[in-house]
């Protein structure tokens, strides 16, 4: 179930070229109509948890549920009090079900090693990450976490939790009325909810989240992210943002949080060096690391050094000659964010892709542009690396929430951020037409970034907060 979530929310830069869309249409009922189980066996999670039925513990409660997922299904009620909730419980056997299969897996786990390769970290990892969302009192506390970190945008909603009604087993939520989801575009149509500012709202949100705040949703699929109509004045309806299901975060330290926003920037600046981006993407995918940025976005193609039979064995979609198996699980090691010589681990890099494309699948839903995708990605990597006081001056103000502006030289470099992606978005169509002569790209861009860097005329260079002598080695 999960993975047929995955693979109906994916979909990302390749569109229905990577996953057909009668796969998607078909599998895309898992997100949230999944098959569910009668309410009298689902009764018995409250019995357990609270030593009462449904109707002790609520005034009404529905028991045909309003949605239905691989690990839960939903139940509308009201309580004593007369407020309308929604009611998450777990499936009962699941523990004991997801034990002896976790057993399974480690014993097969222990006996493959592609290439040589332990990859039994890999199950484990799985398994933690299952175990996360089997308790959702954690969800409880990702939720309050992800509401005070979104706090200053009146246009997202995380729907609160009633602790007195909510246990390991059982969650106990405000009722949001009216939820589209983002790929009802006819709905969205009828609601006069303009897609381009849905699909604003949605990147700027999930940029924010990873690059401001280091807190990355999970599971932001189809089901667990939802529209609304959030205000309508003289020029139209605005959308608002529902984020439900916060069972699983990946959340990566400080450190890690600003090189992913170094990155970023890095690879869509004509004035970053090769060497700053190689050490930075070396970084989160070691050996393949010059493929990294391509994952991010295939607009990053400059940022990539791709030789000719890498490009060609793309086209065959195989690995080039030079990339080992080794190479590849050394490559998952390092996203995955294991430290050699037992070091703690500054986050989980394979946790944050695999979010981010589920994010890109819900902008494709839209027909979201990639070009509006990575302006709000590097725009809020430039925020990300503010210190506190003027990074919420800037949040604030991006958000279209505070009266104060931030300097001159924030927005400047958020501008020209921009025109950094616009200059990207008329390469590469030049690049499908004269990609023998890309060459003739690199070596201007190589001038001008010298000429800039002798003349210490480089405005952007972002290895400024990281003081001066960062800044000489840089250049």
């Amino acid at each position: 179930n999960k993975a047929a979530q995955f693979v109906a929310s994916l979909q990302g830069g390749a569109g229905d070229k990577g996953v057909p869309m009668a796969y998607v249409k078909t599998l895309r009922v898992l997100t949230d109509r999944a098959p569910f189980r009668p309410f009298k066996f689902m009764e018995t999670v409250l019995l357990e948890d609270f030593g009462q039925t449904a109707s002790q513990l609520f005034a009404d409660i529905e028991e045909s549920p309003i949605a239905a997922a691989s690990l839960a299904q939903v139940h509308k009620a009201i309580t004593k009090d007369g407020r309308k909730v929604a009611v998450k419980l777990l499936y009962p056997t699941l523990r004991k079900e997801l034990a002896s299969d976790f057993a399974v897996f480690r014993m097969i786990g222990s006996q493959v090693s592609p290439g040589g390769y332990d990859l039994q970290w890999l199950i484990n990892d799985f398994e933690e990450a299952l175990k996360m969302e089997l308790d959702l009192q954690i969800e409880a506390a990702n939720a309050a976490t992800t509401a005070e970190c979104l706090k200053h945008r009146t246009n997202v909603l995380v729907p609160r939790v009633m602790k007195s009604l909510s246990s390991k087993s059982v969650l106990t939520m405000e009722y949001v009325e009216e939820m589209v989801k983002v790929s009802d575009t006819e709905e969205l149509e009828r609601l006069h909810l303009d897609k381009q500012e849905c699909g604003d709202l949605i990147a700027d949100v999930f940029s924010e989240m990873l690059l401001v705040h280091g807190h990355v949703h999970g599971d932001p699929h189809n089901g667990n992210v939802y529209l609304t109509v959030n205000s309508c004045g003289r020029q139209g309806c605005k959308p608002g943002l529902v984020l439900l299901d916060h069972g699983l975060y990946h959340n990566i330290s400080d450190a890690m949080r600003r090189d992913v926003c170094k990155l970023l920037i890095a690879s869509v600046s004509p004035f970053a060096s090769r060497a700053q981006r190689e050490r930075l993407a070396r970084r989160f995918a070691g050996p393949l690391f010059k493929f990294f940025p391509l994952i991010l976005s295939p607009w990053f193609v400059f940022a990539s050094k791709l030789s000719p039979s890498d490009l060609r064995a793309a086209a065959k979609q195989q690995l080039p000659d030079s990339v080992s198996v080794k190479d590849v699980g050394d490559c998952l090691v390092a996203m995955h964010g294991q430290q050699e010589g037992g070091e703690e681990q500054e986050g989980n890099m394979l946790g944050v892709l695999h979010s981010l494309g589920y994010t890109r699948g819900l902008l494709n839903s839209l027909r979201y542009p990639e070009k509006l995708r990575l302006k709000s990605l590097i725009k809020f990597a430039y925020i990300g690396l503010l210190e506190e006081e003027e990074r919420r001056v800037a949040l604030a103000y991006y958000c279209g929430e505070g009266d104060l502006t931030p300097s001159w030289r924030v927005r400047t470099r958020i501008v020209l951020g921009s025109m950094y992606v616009d200059l990207l978005a008329m390469l590469i169509p030049l690049l499908l037409l004269l990609g023998p002569f890309v060459f003739l790209y690199e070596l201007l861009r190589s001038f001008i970034f010298f000429c800039w860097s002798v003349g210490g005329l480089n405005p952007l260079c972002w290895e400024v907060s990281d003081g001066e002598n960062e800044k000489r080695k840089t250049h």
